[in-house]
């Protein structure tokens, strides 16, 4: 989030001014205060000198002075419009041959406290489609979304995935020139990002993103699904993420972060929460009806490669474990059965067990025996989680491989 604090502190001498003068101070290059100052007094108006003409930014100003007025009450909130200079008051010398001194404070942070978000608008999911993506956080997490941010999602996607606009919009601010980031508190705003200004006035933050990894510019308008950049893991990150937030400012220029509803693989609308895996479903694409990926449920011949995931072998060595891999689309409490059946035999093994609300995945280590029937042969694999098949999977079993 782009906010700013700043304090001009000046002092007015007697007889230092006989005509106009004009001076300003910006703040991160963008918000700038400024002053025109006459024998009298100073008027003060304020620039955001980045925007584009759909740009709002929430200030609030403040002014301390001596032998001074202000012409309206302070501190005082207002919106400024595109990249248009506004006076927002002016400080008259009450004894304009004794010396005079003001100090100005603001904060400022880009949108419009007064945007109201429709609760009926559908987001889609932040990235390509053919990408499956585990939340890595969800709302409130204790990791980092609390206060502010409290209602931000961390997606899991890897260094150089494709970030996608989740919404319609505008886009009105990015940064790509930041190329450092960690878990600490001093790279807090070094992070590369996009923001998008929704037609009800939220603004869509797309934050993380990689060295020179942004795709769009100021002004240009985008719809759902349009490439935006490329996921890192710049700023205040643990490692490569997208961090997507749908925000407003408040009044006291806070950023006050809004639950949305998302279209998911299984779901119309849907508030995505951590630990769960998703990807991208157009409207006319039915529902996956299924709690697992069954995609990727798979035997592996060793832990090794479960971890790896990178199993994908139908022949198997009679004596050696067999591993199931399910990973799972939400967790919750499961109880999975996997049916072992050695074709055109009766030959047949059951295993059950449940799953730890907490778990993203299981797995379960299989050791086929039966002494009284040769184990080599055709099998077929039958994985049911709460007594609906999930997959079928078929396999072999030799005496050596």
């Amino acid at each position: 989030m782009r906010f700013g604090f700043f304090i001009l502190f000046l002092v007015c001498p007697i007889g230092f001014l006989m005509a106009k003068e004009h001076s300003e101070f910006c703040s991160m290059d963008r918000l700038c205060v400024i002053y025109v100052q006459d024998k009298t007094g100073v008027d003060i108006y304020f620039q955001n000198k980045i925007a584009i003409d759909k740009t709002d930014t929430t200030i609030s100003a403040n002014a301390t002075f001596k032998n001074m007025k202000s012409t309206v009450k302070l501190p005082l909130v207002t919106v400024l419009k595109g990249t248009k200079r506004k006076k927002l008051f002016r400080l008259n010398a009450l004894k304009p041959n004794k010396r005079w001194v003001y100090q100005i404070k603001y904060k400022w942070i880009l949108g419009n406290f007064s945007a109201s978000h429709d609760p009926k608008v559908i987001y889609d999911l932040p990235f390509e489609r053919g990408l499956k993506v585990r939340i890595y956080q969800g709302y409130k997490g204790s990791k980092s979304h609390q206060g502010d941010n409290r209602y931000s999602i961390d997606f899991g996607l890897k260094e150089g995935d494709l970030i996608t606009a989740a919404r319609d919009g505008l886009v009105i601010d990015t940064e790509e020139k930041n190329n450092e980031g960690g878990f600490e508190i001093k790279y807090i705003h070094s992070a590369n990002y996009i923001k998008i200004l929704h037609d009800d006035g939220t603004i869509g933050q797309y934050a993380h993103l990689r060295y020179m990894g942004v795709l769009v510019k100021r002004g240009q308008r985008v719809i759902a699904g349009t490439p935006l950049g490329y996921a890192g893991s710049t700023g205040f990150s643990d490692g490569p993420h997208l961090h997507f937030e749908v925000y407003k400012p408040t009044p006291n220029l806070r950023k006050k972060t809004i639950p949305t509803l998302f279209r998911t693989e299984s779901s119309d609308l849907e508030i995505v929460s951590e630990g769960e895996l998703h990807w991208r479903r157009e409207k006319e694409e039915p529902l996956v009806k299924t709690v697992a990926d069954t995609e990727e449920i798979q035997i592996c011949e060793s832990i090794q490669n479960l971890e790896r995931l990178g199993c994908n072998v139908s022949l198997f060595v009679k004596t050696s474990p067999l591993y199931f891999y399910i990973p799972l689309l939400k967790p919750a409490r499961y109880k999975i059965q996997i049916s072992v059946r050695k074709n055109g035999t009766s030959l047949q093994k059951l295993y059950n067990w449940e799953t730890n609300p907490e778990w993203w995945d299981t797995y379960f280590e299989a050791q086929l025996e039966d002494p009284s029937e040769p184990l080599e042969g055709d099998w077929t694999a039958t994985v049911s989680i709460d007594g609906v098949i999930q997959k079928e999977m078929q396999f072999q079993l030799t005496s050596v491989k």
